[in-house]
């Protein structure tokens, strides 16, 4: 028998459930346990299992947050849509095909009928809910037409793109594996608002394989053809869902590539004329590169973007949101009133909500997030100093690319929002690199407390 999908808000939950949500913990640590025995000798699959259980757990509370705190939102509603699609799978496996190829029109809408529950219209007809709906269609299957159910498959399966992003900086810092778990695994926020259904746990994991495939691509100087696939599905996956983080990894990924290619150069003079020239074709490719994607970034396409972000950020200091807003000032749409809140949007982008501005649990939980984030960096910019960031971070490409990538990203977002409840889910891409880019500074801090602590005179 189908559930019908025309309600708003709380879902039921049947008990079967329950049972089931345990159950499924303990096969994860199942598999958790045989995999960790796998790489018994790599110390780094310690925290396997625990962070797959944060995960797990962030998805779950999520989970009791929208459907007993709140009155749904966004969750259920992708849930109640993919539910519409996954009855119309059993129900008629033609007429389900004809929808998922289909586009955000009334005649494939009308495919869905009142035994199969009609996807919400507001985000049938809109294109990047509607991705986001046919994504979750294989997960609701999986968790038999379980909210629950489906989110922690969910959670369990975009976990991977984040510990594959935890591997990869153990592959470059293995003897930081400690503190970049911390920085990577185990941010609430990201355990939070990337393990629901929700944008943000698709956007999350497909930018984490994104990095992924970048590091592999850099590594064998663009030959693993692996490496471009994951590039492509993962690319993919952020321009039809959110697009302005492709604006970011675009550039980010050329960075990192030439680079590499720099520092391998052996010849510093020639090293140091051929800087500015790279960049340049970085830039201009950059920009060559979205422009042939402005149809697909739409209004986040290079020539739309400034005046996109004067539109956004004025929309979010409307009244209708409440008091749950915060103000960077005005600025017109060009290069210079841009620039010139380049310092005040990066500082939301990072560290707001401040613990002062949260107005509830969601927003207090973050608000301590932001904390300790600004204190580990305010540790680490008055220890090492910025000639020694520079000189760390310039040797490391991937440090490089994390940093630039955080900074415009926190850029972007902070320019463009001026809701907290948006500006927290915004900013999870940037969590994990931002933190593991302070993980590996701090552990320079600390190398640098225990060699004075070591060779301390005694008296």
């Amino acid at each position: 028998m189908h559930i019908p999908t025309f309600t708003f808000g709380k879902l039921p939950v049947q008990p079967w459930e329950y049972p089931s949500v345990a159950l499924f913990f303990i096969l994860a640590f199942a598999i958790g346990l045989h995999l960790r025995r796998q790489h018994r000798h790599d110390p780094s699959w310690r925290f396997f299992i625990p962070g797959l259980f944060v995960k797990l757990g962030g998805g779950v509370f999520f989970g009791l947050i929208y459907t007993l705190y709140y009155p749904g939102g966004d969750t259920t509603s992708y849930f109640e849509s993919a539910l519409a699609f996954t009855n119309l799978l059993f129900d008629s496996p033609l007429r389900f095909t004809e929808a998922l190829a289909g586009g955000g029109t009334l005649e494939i809408k009308s495919l869905f009928d009142s035994s199969t529950g009609s996807p919400l219209g507001y985000m049938f007809f809109d294109p990047k809910a509607r991705t986001v709906i046919k994504l979750l269609i294989p997960f609701v299957v999986l968790g038999g037409k379980s909210y629950f159910l489906t989110t922690m498959w969910l959670s369990l399966v975009t976990y991977g793109g984040l510990w594959r992003l935890y591997r990869v900086f153990v592959e470059h810092f293995p003897h930081l594996y400690r503190y970049l778990a911390l920085g990577i695994l185990f941010m609430p926020s990201v355990a939070f608002w990337g393990s629901g259904i929700l944008k943000d746990s698709f956007t999350l994991a497909a930018t984490c394989y994104f990095i992924v495939g970048t590091n592999n691509f850099v590594k064998s100087r663009g030959r693993n053809l692996w490496s471009i696939v994951l590039m492509v599905i993962s690319g993919w996956i952020v321009i039809s869902i959110k697009p302005y983080i492709l604006l970011i990894l675009l550039p980010g990924t050329l960075v990192w590539y030439f680079y590499q290619r720099i520092r391998n150069i052996r010849n510093a003079y020639f090293r140091y004329i051929m800087v500015p020239f790279i960049y340049a074709i970085v830039l201009i490719g950059s920009f060559a590169l979205l422009t042939q994607l402005g149809a697909s970034l739409g209004r986040f396409a290079p020539n739309r973007a400034l005046e996109t972000a004067v539109i956004i950020q004025n929309d979010l200091k409307q009244e209708y949101y409440k008091g749950n807003s915060f103000d960077i000032g005005e600025f017109d749409a060009t290069l210079n009133g841009i620039a010139s809140k380049f310092f005040p949007a990066v500082s939301a982008g990072l560290f707001r909500p401040f613990i002062w501005e949260s107005k509830n649990i969601v927003m207090i939980l973050s608000g301590m997030e932001n904390l300790f984030i600004l204190v580990i960096t305010l540790i680490v910019v008055f220890t090492l100093r910025p000639k020694m960031i520079r000189k760390i971070v310039g040797a490391n490409p991937i440090l490089l690319y994390s940093l630039l990538f955080t900074v415009l990203f926190a850029f972007m977002i902070g320019l463009t929002t001026s809701n907290f409840g948006a500006l927290v889910r915004f900013k999870i891409p940037l969590i994990p690199l931002f933190m593991a880019t302070l993980m590996v500074l701090y552990g320079h801090v600390d190398t640098e407390r225990r060699s004075r602590k070591k060779f301390k005179p005694q008296t």
